[in-house]
C-alpha cells in the first residue's frame, strides 16, 4: 500500500491536512506531541443497581492534530484520536481518579468490548475536535468548537486554558503550548445508547466527564 493512502486511513477522511501541509511562513504551526498528551473520560455507572457495577475511567494517549496561528492573530486547530485505541482503567489513571470499586480484568475486557460496540468504532473509528475561531484562548475567552463522535458534530464552547512553556530543555529546543481542560458530553447528543443491562436497572450514566492535558510543538 503506498505511504500516502496509509497515512490517511490512519486519520479521518474530512481531515483538512492541505491547511497544515504548507502554512504562511509568518505563522506558527504547533503539532500535537501524542507521547505527552493524555485525554481522560469518566464512565459513571448508574440505574438501581449501580452498586453492583464500576466507574470506569477510559484514555486516550494517540491525541494527534495542529494548531495554526496566523499572523492576523487569527487561531485554527483540528484534533483527533482513534477510538480503537482507548485505553480502558488503566490501573494508575483508576487510583489518580479516585474510583472505589476494583473490576477483574474481565469486567475491564467487557467494559471495553462493550464500549466500541456502542461507539460502532468500525463505522465511525475517529473522535474529532476543530475549532475554526480559538484565537480568544490565548486570553482565558472560550472557544467555539465542534465535536465529532459517531458521525454526529455537534458545537459546543470550551473553557481551554493554553500556557506558552519554554522546552529549552526537551529534543525540539522551542516554545511549546499545554493546552487544557475539561467538559462534559451527552451520548445520546451524538446518537449513542448508553450501555445498559437488566432493562435499564444498571447502565452507564449518559453523561461523560472529559479531562485533556496536551503538549504542542511549535514546528
Amino acid at each position: 500500500m503506498p505511504r500516502e493512502e496509509s497515512i490517511r486511513q490512519q486519520r479521518p477522511a474530512d481531515y483538512p491536512s492541505a491547511i497544515y501541509a504548507n502554512p504562511d511562513p509568518q505563522s506558527s504551526l504547533y503539532q500535537l506531541d501524542s507521547a505527552n498528551s493524555i485525554v481522560l473520560i469518566k464512565v459513571l455507572r448508574g440505574g438501581a443497581m449501580a452498586k453492583f457495577g464500576h466507574d470506569h475511567i477510559v484514555a486516550s494517549r494517540d491525541v494527534q492534530g495542529y494548531l495554526l496561528l496566523g499572523n492576523d492573530g487569527s487561531c485554527r486547530a483540528d484534533f483527533y484520536a482513534p477510538l480503537n485505541q482507548l485505553i480502558v482503567d488503566d490501573p494508575i489513571l483508576r487510583n489518580q481518579a479516585k474510583l472505589l470499586t476494583t473490576p477483574t480484568e474481565n469486567d475491564i475486557a467487557a467494559t471495553k468490548t462493550n464500549m466500541l460496540i456502542s461507539l460502532e468504532t468500525a463505522e465511525f473509528p475517529f473522535v474529532q475536535l476543530q475549532s475554526l475561531d480559538c484565537a480568544g484562548v490565548m486570553d482565558r475567552q472560550p472557544a467555539s468548537t465542534r465535536i465529532g463522535l459517531h458521525g454526529v458534530f455537534q458545537a459546543q464552547q470550551l473553557e481551554i486554558a493554553v500556557t506558552q512553556m519554554d522546552t529549552n530543555s526537551l529534543e525540539s529546543g522551542m516554545k511549546s503550548l499545554l493546552i487544557s481542560g475539561s467538559f462534559g458530553i451527552l451520548q445520546t447528543d451524538f446518537g449513542i445508547q448508553p450501555f445498559s443491562v437488566f432493562n435499564g436497572l444498571l447502565k452507564v450514566e449518559d453523561r461523560l466527564e472529559i479531562s485533556y492535558q496536551l503538549l504542542a510543538r511549535k514546528q
